[in-house]
Formats: C-alpha cells, structure tokens, sequence
C-alpha cells in the first residue's frame, strides 16, 4: 500500500486555489437554464419498433390506434406519457396521421455503452481522485446516505463487497432489460458486463473500510439497467429509467452511455428531471469527433469528456459546443462483478467521477437544485485550453475540492448579487483595460454566455453588465462590469 500511496502523490496535478467571491458570482451567473435542444435528433433507427406518445389519460387512445395499424404494444409507461410498439409502417409514415390524444410518433433509436478503447493506459490505482482533489474534498465532505444516485447503465452487482453497504435492502433499482427488480447483470461473463459495476465504484465505492477502491461519496447507489450485458438497448428504457430514478428520490443521475439521436421520450424525461432539481451526468461519447452524443448533447445534461493522465483531452474523447466539463477517464480502477477490480478507458470513467463529485455536494447542501450543483461545477473547473469555456474542455477540469468549497461558502449566506458583488467597473461602452497582469480574457453575459475573448490590452464592449474573467501567471480574477453609453 506505501508504493501505490507514493505513485499517486507523484503525479503533478493542476494548481487550484481557494473559492472566494469571484466565484461565488460566477456561480449566480450560470445559474440560469440553458434553452431546450430539438425535440428528435435522427441516429440508429431499431426497425419495426415505434414510440407513441399520449396526452394524460389517453394511452388506451394510443393503444387502439396502434392496434389498428397492425401493431402490437410491447410496453405502455403511463409516467413517461409513451408506448413502445411493434409496428412494421415506419414512424414516418404515420406521424401525419396521429389521432386525438397522440402527441407523436416516432422510431425508435438504438443506445449503447460508451464503449471502453482497447489502447492500453496503465497507471497505478486511483490518480484520478487524485488530480481531482479527493484528499481536500474529503476533509469537508464524504457523503451522506441520505443522498441517492442513480446509476443508469447495464446492471450493478450491488452485492460486491465494496458496494453493498451503498444500496439499502429492498430498493437496489429497476431492470428495464428484464422488467424486475433484481437490476444485476444477467452473466457477468460477458466482456462488457463489468460496465455499471464499474461505473457504481467510481461514484461510491465504499471508504475506510480497508478493502479495494474508495469511491467520490458515500451516499446511497440505486441501479437502473437500461442496457443489456453486452451494453445495447433502446432510448425508451432509457426514458423509463430517467423517470425511476427522479420519481424514486435521487439526486444525481449517471448515463454512461451515448446514442447517436434522441426522441421526444428522452427529451421530456431529462426535462422532467431538470424540473424536479435532479442532476443528469452523461458522456461524452468515445469516437474521437467533434459531435456530442446524446443524451450528453441535451442542455439538461452535463457533457463530460475524458482526460488522460497528462490532464489532457484523452484521444478517443468526443468534444463540441456542448462538451461543459472534464474529468480524469484513462485506466481508471474500480470495481467489477464477483468482488473484481478492473481498469476501464472512456467517458463512461470520466461521467461517474463528475456525478460523484455532485453528490458531495448534495451531500453538503441537500437543498441544492441540479442546476444550483450545475453552477458550482462550472465556476469552481480549472480553467483548461482557451480562455473561458471552449468546445475542447468545456469549463474545465472538475476540481472536488473547490466545489465543496464553494457549496459550503453558498449555504452559509446568500449568494451576492452579481449587479453588487464585487463592486462594478463602470467604463463607457466600446472598450475595457484589463489589469497590467492579465495575459488573457474571457468575457461572459449575465446568463454566463461566453461573448468574447481578449488578451492583453483591452476588450471591446457594448452597452450591459459582464463578466469578465482576467487571467495570468498564478493569478485570476473575476470582474464585474457595468458598461454604459458614453454620452455626447
């Protein structure tokens, strides 16, 4: 145990300082929603399988019409508001002709694991809780059970010596693969069945207790299989388990797991969830492009992309407009099926670390929203790549440390309003000086909307309140702006 200690304290980690009232107003300016993303994105079609869906109370409507057609309902979900059919006409022909009570229908899309690269990384045990600042998160926070996160994926085996005091007795989750309540993968032997197991360690593995990994929090695991050993299923269970997961109490919802498209089903699910102040955590995806998968390219969810253990974006990671933060994702130890523990690669790693760092702050704060937990992660990141938010790292590196930190500082008083704290520059609008140290600037609207970059020098402004966030060597600091007419 000595030499692992001394090989996980060699790596360099990024520098973070202490949170303070910059970011604090950083904090108030993201919380704002981000609008909705489009109703049905087209991705893996699974022939012959339709999604229909109701208004309140008309699922028999739905069901007659389907029968009508020639369908056969395979499965009816009365919260989500829709029913998956076999149908041989394709949703394209029938969407023109939906009857009362219909609101769409649609195909339904394939939704696999992130799959794990087959490059092998090998560094020893746990770095990523490391670059993270596990080690000063801990001694604010480690969990509480009265914090539940779902994890969404292909099974859990919650029986597993470093799980099971995470789950309580009676409510270990739902398999929408096998429709039961035991939501453990079917045969562990399958190559990819380890997934979920995986994925559960890296978010809440148990601590202290002298055995295998330590997981982000101790607060309580509930498992949602929506895919099957292999890491294959539908969108519609995965609507399913989004809507088990919120109405079933957890804060934090884990999708390891990427499709290519979505449907109105998922769409209304996430959104549901965002309402009811839940947290949802996706991958990025593992191809090596620049386009988001779904359900991560969702405004409801937060997109993470992988890092290597250089803290830069691992080379199988996706990235784009979407990508919001990032977190360690190559060779990450956690748990398997049958008391294993294995290494695993991809954004389905660098998910999990994100979720659990959000349910230590739950944990601090349980009157969070998912988007107040949101806001924290985004003003507390290390800043990496360009200045401000880019497509590469999103907001940054999640740092725990700074984000306990910060939910600490937010529930002991309220959060200064942007328009007072820190006091405003007032400048006549086209042009600001940044301060003689500041290599380069990121300017943001009080929506937290990236409106320009600058270095050094000045930064061009039109008429409005900003932030601006000055950078340079060991230092940053966050301004508030007022600018305003000049007049003639």
């Amino acid at each position: 145990m000595n030499i692992v200690i001394l090989l996980v304290l060699s790596l360099s980690r990024p520098q973070a300082l202490p949170v303070g009232q910059a970011e604090l107003a950083l904090y108030r300016s993201f919380l704002p929603p981000a609008a909705r993303a489009a109703s049905v994105v087209p991705g893996e079609e699974i022939p012959g399988q339709v999604v229909v869906g109701f208004e309140p109370g008309r699922s028999n409507d739905a069901c007659r019409w389907i029968a009508a057609l020639g369908g056969r309902v395979k499965r009816v979900d009365e919260a989500s508001g829709f029913v998956v059919a076999r149908c041989e006409q394709p949703a394209a022909s029938l969407s023109g002709q939906v009857p009362a009570g219909v609101r769409y229908a649609v195909q339904d899309q394939r939704v696999h694991a992130a799959r794990i690269p087959n490059d092998p990384y090998f560094l020893q045990e746990q770095w990523d809780k490391w670059v993270m600042y596990s080690d000063k998160a801990w001694d604010l926070s480690a969990g509480s059970m009265s914090v539940k996160v779902a994890v969404v994926d292909n099974g859990t085996d919650y029986t597993h010596s470093d799980l099971r005091d995470r789950f309580v007795s009676g409510h270990y989750g739902y398999d929408y693969v096998g429709m039961d309540y035991d939501p453990k993968p079917d045969n562990p032997l399958v190559p990819e069945a380890f997934h979920g197991t995986h994925v559960a360690g890296i978010v809440a593995a148990t601590m202290d207790n002298a055995l295998g990994v330590a997981g982000w929090a101790q607060v309580q695991l509930m498992a949602v299989r929506v895919l099957n050993d292999s890491g294959s299923g539908d969108l519609t269970a995965l609507a399913s388990g989004i809507r088990f997961a919120v109405d079933n109490g957890c804060k934090v919802v884990n999708m390891s797991l990427g499709a290519d498209g979505t449907i109105p089903a998922v769409n209304e699910a996430c959104q549901y969830a965002q309402d009811h102040g839940v947290l949802l955590v996706a991958a990025s995806g593992n191809q090596s492009q620049g386009t988001i998968q779904y359900p991560a390219a969702l405004s409801e969810c937060v997109a993470v992309g992988a890092l290597d253990d250089n803290s830069s974006l691992a080379d199988f990671s996706n990235y784009g407009p979407e990508q919001e933060v990032v977190a360690p994702g190559t060779e990450v130890l956690s748990t398997g099926p049958g008391g294993a523990y294995l290494y695993a690669s991809g954004t389905s790693m660098a998910s999990p670390e994100v979720a659990g760092v959000a349910a230590l702050l739950f944990s601090v704060d349980n009157s969070l929203s998912g988007s107040g937990v949101r806001a924290i992660l985004a003003a507390t990141a290390l800043d990496k790549g360009a200045s401000g938010r880019d497509e590469v790292y999103g907001y940054g590196i999640v740092n725990a440390w700074r984000a306990v930190q910060l939910a600490q500082l937010a529930k002991a008083g309220p959060v200064p309003s942007p328009a007072t704290e820190p006091t405003p520059v007032i400048v006549s609008s086209g042009a600001f000086e940044l301060p003689g140290w500041a290599q380069a600037a990121a300017v943001f609207d009080c929506q937290g909307r990236l409106v320009t970059r600058g270095d050094a020098g000045r930064v061009r402004l039109g008429a409005g309140t900003f932030f601006v966030d000055c950078s340079g060597p060991g230092k940053r600091e966050l301004l508030v702006v007022r600018s305003v007419k000049a007049r003639r």
